[in-house]
């Protein structure tokens, strides 16, 4: 391709912000992770000098890290009271390491090099009461990082609209749309040990408002006792737990709640689900859904934000606040083997239209273009 041919003198030093890795495993955490090793994979094609990665100094589950690509440490904590004032200052130490920021989690430092930040939605502009005051804190600077940031990249064609409609002040030349990918197949481990099989429907999530957990909750209640619910995920913000709701429901012995998990966990739970249920008021993009495709589990979501876009015709779509259209779905996908053999092959055949790969490439391309402008 012509960008190869004229990428061979462009060297660029780029560091990846993942302090938030030390907190969260799901949602962003997995995007950087995952872009990470494939950036890692392609940064030779597109003449780059050096990959780095800036994490948490307490954060010592390196092992994701691929081979090459350098850990930078901070003492500044994501999304920290005083980020804003303490992590440009840890940066000048480091300045002379990169000529590219790259901030996955929509806010970018202050400070004289190139951001490139990603935004995966907006939901929060318009709903602040998704969020606790850390939250709200934080992306309390995304019109400030939007304007600042040299690029952006958003992770769906509604991302991009969200943006338009949001952030007029930022300038549509400056937004490029590129979509993440689902995980490659993991190999089997020996955390693979035998387990009821197809018995449960799957929820991947931090449990947040906007994820709508409890619209799924009362759906299981309306469907036979023989279903069960297999929860992934660790708390986010909102004072609801999903577990007392659960509980108030009488569905403590349907649901379980495992937690934070390992990539190799994930992967198992994944490949024993019955189903993959997302039920998102609105998804700027929604990873779960291709994560579970790509290992031919039908999925079941809503048509909030960015669900409909990514899933196409391989998930049955309801309304997010439609507790019998959900539980009517689910039933479907429960009992009736031929259409969940028809939804696994059409997500099979969805994910084909995305990869880490194509991803890295129009990434690298988007720092090229920050770093010259």
């Amino acid at each position: 391709m012509e960008a190869n041919k004229t990428s061979a003198s462009r060297i660029l030093r780029v560091v990846i912000d993942a302090r938030l890795m030390y907190y969260r495993r799901a949602g962003i955490a997995q995007y950087t992770r995952h872009l990470t090793r494939a950036l890692a994979q392609s940064h030779t094609t597109f003449g780059v000098g050096q990959l780095s990665v800036l994490l948490d100094r307490r954060d010592r589950d390196t092992a994701w890290v691929p081979p090459g690509v350098s850990i930078l440490r901070t003492v500044t904590p994501a999304h920290h009271r005083y980020e804003h004032v303490t992590l440009p200052f840890e940066l000048l130490r480091y300045q002379s390491r990169f000529d590219v920021l790259h901030s996955p989690d929509f806010i970018a430092p202050r400070g004289r090099f190139k951001k490139v930040i990603t935004i995966h939605d907006l939901y929060f502009l318009e709903h602040p009461e998704v969020m606790e005051t850390v939250g709200k804190r934080y992306y309390g600077h995304m019109h400030r990082s939007a304007r600042s940031a040299d690029h952006i990249i958003a992770v769906s064609d509604f991302t991009r609209r969200e943006i338009t409609r949001l952030l007029p002040h930022v300038p549509e030349a400056n937004v490029t749309v590129i979509h993440e990918a689902g995980a490659s197949q993991l190999p089997v481990s020996a955390l693979d040990a035998p387990m009821e099989s197809l018995r449960y429907a799957l929820f991947v999530g931090t449990f947040e408002p906007r994820k709508n957990l409890v619209t799924l909750l009362r759906a299981l209640k309306e469907l036979p006792e023989d279903v069960k619910l297999m929860v992934i995920g660790e708390r986010g913000w909102g004072s609801s737990t999903p577990a007392r709701i659960a509980d108030e429901l009488g569905l403590k012995d349907r649901v379980t709640f495992a937690g934070r998990v390992s990539d190799a966990e994930l992967d198992r739970y994944y490949r024993g689900a019955r189903m993959l249920v997302m039920p998102s008021l609105s998804e700027g993009f929604g990873l779960p859904v291709l994560e579970a495709m790509a290992r031919g589990v039908p999925v079941v979501c809503s048509n909030g934000g960015a669900l409909p876009e990514i899933a196409g015709d391989a998930a049955l779509l309801h309304d997010p606040l439609d507790v019998a259209g959900l539980a009517r779905l689910m039933r479907v996908v429960w009992t009736i083997d031929a259409v969940r053999s028809d939804y696994g092959r059409r997500g099979l055949q969805r994910t084909r239209e995305f990869s880490w790969d194509s991803t890295a490439q129009a990434t690298w391309r988007v720092y090229l273009g920050a770093h010259e402008s």
